[in-house]
C-alpha cells in the first residue's frame, strides 16, 4: 500500500479513509530506509512498524526511537578478557522507548587471558546524565572453588559507555564494594568454568 498525504480541500472519499486513515494509523514499511524516504519531515508523535526488523518506531520530534518487541542478540566487546577455549558468551536485551534491559552470561574456557577488571560494551549508549551509576546485579562463580560471589554492576565512561562489575563486601558491619580484578574476588584464570552473568536495566539515549 502507497503512502498518501492528504492535501486541504481535497475530498475525503471513504476508499481513502479506509484503506489509508485507517490502515496508516501505525504506519508499515519495510525497514527504516523505506521510512525515511516516505517520511523525509516526519511529525512527532508518529508512529511506524518495520516488517524487516519487526519493531515499532516513534518519531520524539528530533529521531526515531525504537520499541523493540523481542529480545535480540548482541554480541558485546569485552576488554581485559579473553575467554579462552571452549569458552562461551551469551548477551540478549529489548529496548521500549528509552528503556534498556540485558542480560549477559560469559564462562571462561581453558587458558583465558585476564588484564583486570573486565569492561562489557553495552548494547545501546546509556544517557549522558546517567553515566557511572548502578545499573544493576551480577554473580561471579569460582568454578574451582565452588563459590558464588554476589555484586554490582556500573555503567562508566564516556560514550560510549560500558558495563564494569563490583563485588560486595564487608568493613566491620557495613557493606562495601570493590573493583572485580584478575584476583578479585578470586583468581579468574584457574578454572575453566567459571563464570559472571548479569542483569541490567539503564535509559538509553
Amino acid at each position: 500500500m502507497p503512502f498518501k498525504e492528504f492535501v486541504a480541500g481535497t475530498p475525503a472519499l471513504a476508499s481513502d479513509i479506509n484503506t489509508y486513515l485507517m490502515e496508516q494509523s501505525v504506519m508499515v514499511f519495510l525497514n527504516a530506509t523505506a521510512r525515511d524516504a516516505a517520511l523525509p519531515t516526519p511529525n512527532e508523535g508518529m508512529v511506524t512498524y518495520q516488517t524487516q526488523a519487526d519493531h515499532l518506531t516513534i518519531y520524539n520530534g528530533s529521531a526515531w526511537v525504537t520499541f523493540e518487541i523481542a529480545w535480540t542478540a548482541w554480541t558485546p566487546t569485552l576488554t581485559n578478557l579473553t575467554q579462552g577455549t571452549g569458552a562461551t558468551l551469551s548477551a540478549f536485551y529489548a529496548r521500549i522507548g528509552k528503556t534498556v534491559v540485558a542480560q549477559v552470561y560469559a564462562t571462561m574456557g581453558t587458558s583465558p587471558t585476564v588484564g583486570g577488571q573486565f569492561s562489557i560494551s553495552l548494547p545501546v549508549d546509556i544517557a549522558n546524565s546517567n553515566r557511572s551509576i548502578s545499573i544493576g546485579t551480577c554473580v561471579m562463580r569460582d568454578a574451582g572453588g565452588g563459590v558464588s560471589y554476589l555484586g554490582s554492576v556500573l555503567a562508566t565512561g564516556s560514550a560510549p559507555s560500558v558495563a564494569r562489575m563490583q563485588t560486595i563486601g564487608t568493613a566491620g558491619a557495613t557493606a562495601t564494594l570493590s573493583s572485580q580484578t584478575a584476583t578479585n574476588p578470586f583468581t579468574w584464570a584457574t578454572t575453566a568454568g567459571s563464570y559472571f552473568q548479569f542483569t541490567i536495566m539503564y535509559q538509553g539515549v
